[in-house]
């Protein structure tokens, strides 16, 4: 018997880091990447995620807002928000901010895949 893979989709708008981020989990996971919401929301629709990445700050909509989206298309999707504006979010919605999973920017590649098997266990 096969264990389906877990699928992740990793959403930012700086090309580097979804390049680096896809080729640290793709040797685990089933690695999908989008550069904004939109794009992400689509490749959603037609299959399902068992964890979304997201940066906070992107064009057309932000990582908590696309969290928002696609958990009423798919309810219970995990998700790991990834920012460099940590402090910010710390000042500016500290309820909100110290309940979502996160990882600030920079941050290392074994935090990153720790994270994440931690969050698909």
């Amino acid at each position: 018997m096969t264990i389906p893979v877990k699928r992740i989709l990793i959403v930012d708008d700086d090309r580097s880091v979804l390049e680096v981020l896809s080729r640290a989990l793709s040797t685990a996971y089933d690695v999908a990447a989008a550069r904004d919401g939109t794009e992400a929301l689509a490749m959603v629709a037609g299959r399902p995620i068992d964890l979304l990445i997201t940066d906070y700050l992107m064009p057309s909509m932000t990582g908590d807002e696309l969290i928002v989206r696609l958990r009423d298309l798919c309810p219970g999707t995990k998700a790991l928000m990834i920012t460099g504006h940590g402090d910010l979010l710390d000042r500016e919605a500290p309820d909100w901010w110290k309940n979502v999973d996160h990882l600030a920017k920079p941050f290392r590649i074994r935090a990153l895949r720790e994270t994440v098997a931690s969050l698909l266990a």
